[in-house]
């Protein structure tokens, strides 16, 4: 049972074995009980993950600086192929007195330096300079190839690393959903108020973290973007909002802070129409409807920063390239910009284009922490 709880867990099972655990861990609160210890045990690993570092930006400049500055050692060879050279190619100029002391220079070492001084003055080099001219211009080359392949390889790895961190926390508020799903008597996902101080996207984590089923608040900030400081004034505490009661009695200021940065750096589903009523959606483990993901960058975002590849590449993060996305089977894939554009069901839009609550039961959009299910209802 542990290997289906750890599937479960990551959401790598199958929709039908995903229900039935659903099913079960409602009816067994040993299997809770079981359940929450291996979240931390993955948690323990999640922790000791150290994200690849990129490459500094000078990286070429140290080390062509550094080929420069060496003493490579090659100076007495080099210039040995120099003479051989000289001696082989026709036209040199060498008499023979000096192909004598040519000579002489590769059986006695003692007249080596001598030899040397000859012919580092015909080729119009210092015998201590080493690399000539286009030695330096073939290392140079060598070297800026060289990194011109590393690099891309270093960037891609750092970024595959990030979006991996990304997805497994992604995996994680599916399993507290589906938790949270359980303990609902309609099945119904955390519910967006459709006016009032609830009535934004973020109250997910809020409702979650209400449930007990949130107790970690760095889990709201992506890997892939810089998490706040402590001291920040994005940080919202969660553990201070003790109940959703208290965003009724904040104030202005206070509950604007609250609904923009209480999501952190995700977005979550905005709810749906059933029948003309406004309500949140009724959990399927659908394949194809969307419940959280990477927000767009915060900003006023709408369908018209949303209408081509370009516009959106400069709303997400993961460099521009797409976003992660949590469907409701529990299974998170990442998605491209280009992909966005031609998927039936676009997770940031309705189907009618608009960055607001689904216009049937399934139709998914997601929203930012700060967005309202509307565009033009009071959030207070």
């Amino acid at each position: 049972m542990q290997e289906d709880l750890l599937g479960y867990l990551l959401g790598a099972l199958d929709d039908s074995e995903m229900r039935r655990i659903s099913a079960r861990l409602q009816e067994d609160p040993d299997l809770v009980e079981e359940l929450e210890k291996l979240k931390r045990i993955t948690d323990s690993l999640e922790e000791a993950y150290v994200p690849v570092e990129a490459p500094r930006k000078d990286l070429v400049e140290i080390t062509l600086d550094s080929i420069a500055s060496q003493d490579l050692g090659f100076q007495e060879e080099l210039a040995e192929n120099a003479l051989l050279a000289g001696v082989v190619v026709g036209g040199t100029g060498l008499n023979s007195s000096a192909d004598a002391d040519l000579e002489k220079s590769f059986v006695d070492p003692a007249s080596r330096s001598n030899g040397l001084s000859d012919v580092s003055a015909v080729n119009g080099l210092g015998a201590a300079s080493g690399f000539r001219w286009w030695d330096w211009v073939g290392a140079v080359t060598a070297a800026a190839v060289l990194l011109c392949i590393i690099l891309p390889a270093l960037a891609n790895g750092r970024f595959e690393a990030r979006k991996i961190a990304c997805q497994d926390q992604l995996r994680r508020f599916g399993v507290a959903l589906t938790q949270f799903v359980s303990r609902s008597p309609e099945q119904r996902l955390p519910a967006v108020a459709e006016s009032g101080p609830e009535a934004f996207a973020g109250v997910y984590a809020l409702r979650l973290n209400e449930s007990g089923l949130l107790p970690e608040g760095e889990m709201r900030w992506c890997p892939s973007m810089a998490t706040p400081e402590i001291n920040s004034p994005e940080l919202v505490n969660l553990g201070e909002i003790r109940s959703l009661d208290q965003l009724h009695d904040v104030t202005v200021d206070e509950l604007r802070h609250i609904q923009q940065y209480s999501g952190g750096h995700y977005a979550y589903n905005l709810g749906v129409l059933d029948d003309h009523q406004f309500t949140s959606p009724r959990f399927e483990a659908r394949a194809s409807f969307a419940v959280m993901s990477d927000a767009p960058l915060l900003g006023n975002l709408g369908s018209a920063n949303l209408e081509s590849s370009e516009k959106l590449a400069e709303w997400i993060g993961h460099g521009g390239r797409g976003i992660n996305v949590l469907f409701e089977d529990g299974q998170v894939r990442f998605i491209t910009v280009e992909s966005l554009q031609v998927m039936p069901d676009h997770p940031l839009l309705n189907h009618e284009g608009n960055v607001e609550a689904g216009v049937n039961i399934d139709d998914a959009t997601l929203g930012p922490s700060w967005r309202p299910p509307f565009r033009h209802v009071p959030q207070r």
